[in-house]
């Protein structure tokens, strides 16, 4: 456990001073407009991650965290509305049910293609939280994956969405708080 922790951290420090080194490379050029708009989105970045530290569900920000490097195919980007929310009962569900469903897109999509991946955690009424993963991807993989995540084992304690988008699959769960 503990050197998982450290693999964790080392890439986490990885990722924050190649950001770092980005902005300072800017600011060495004296090109003060991109350092802005790329503090601008660091900021931006760690907010979204402070938002999704207050959901309270630990295995799945540990999940989202290590995206990039366990799906090295795919790019991870997200954006959560609501903030402090105790959604721990649900954790491990959002685990098994989205790694089930990135496997299933990593056995289905091209593995010398990078995919974009977004994910948005929004209220869907008072008392249930939604959360949509989606995929961009081509025409061709959409039939293939749509019939493949039909198979995913279904959670009782979570409503499975599936649906195609204009430019690929969204999978989502949504979840009583």
């Amino acid at each position: 456990m503990g050197e998982r922790v450290v693999q964790i951290l080392q890439h986490y420090r990885h990722d924050l001073m190649n950001r770092l080194q980005i902005v300072q490379g800017y600011v060495g050029m004296r090109n003060f407009d991109k350092v802005e708009k790329k503090l601008s989105e660091i900021v931006d970045y760690y907010n979204e991650e402070r938002k999704l530290m207050s959901l309270n569900v630990p295995d799945f920000m540990l999940w989202i965290i290590q995206f990039d490097t366990r799906y090295e195919n795919f790019r991870l980007t997200y954006k959560i509305h609501p903030e402090y929310k105790n959604l721990h009962a649900s954790d491990s569900i959002l685990v098994n049910q989205f790694h089930e469903f990135m496997e299933r897109c990593a056995g289905i999509l091209n593995p010398e293609e990078l995919y974009e991946v977004k994910l948005i955690v929004e209220e869907s009424t008072e008392t249930q939280m939604k959360f949509m993963l989606s995929v961009a991807c081509e025409a061709g993989e959409v039939e293939q994956l749509m019939n493949d995540i039909k198979k995913i084992h279904r959670d009782e304690t979570a409503e499975m969405v599936i649906a195609k988008t204009m430019n690929g699959v969204s999978f989502g769960l949504i979840i009583s708080q």
